[in-house]
């Protein structure tokens, strides 16, 4: 099966198996030629239910922009600013890496200091 393709994913999307989404969601972003396509499935696994899957998804918005050099700030800065703050550590961890990836290849802006660390709580 090729992993490419607007039936393929809507296919996969619709199984909605966390399993299958959180190692397709990373193949799908770089292996395919359409950029909007994988963006868009990245957008919508960002708000899934399962942590592992929203974490792939933010992780895939740093591949994209590595890979393509552009994303639509519109749809994206707000989802990896969320993820950054999410309950789930490795939500957390995967949106900081897409940040740090956004800042490198599209220039965006983000607040990456770690308000929670004991060292950043004795100095404020």
């Amino acid at each position: 099966m090729k992993l490419d393709g607007a039936g393929v994913a809507e296919a996969v999307l619709e199984r909605d198996d966390p399993v299958e989404l959180m190692d397709w969601i990373l193949e799908f972003v770089g292996e395919s030629d359409d950029r909007e396509l994988a963006e868009s499935c990245c957008v919508r696994l960002a708000r899934h239910r399962n942590a592992m899957v929203r974490g792939n998804a933010m992780l895939g918005f740093g591949h994209i922009a590595r890979r393509f050099g552009r994303l639509d700030a519109n749809r994206v800065k707000r989802l990896v600013d969320t993820g950054l703050h999410a309950g789930s550590e490795y939500v957390r961890e995967q949106a900081r890496s897409a940040a740090e990836d956004l800042k490198t290849f599209l220039a965006w802006e983000f607040d990456l200091s770690d308000d929670e660390s004991p060292d950043h709580a004795a100095h404020t």
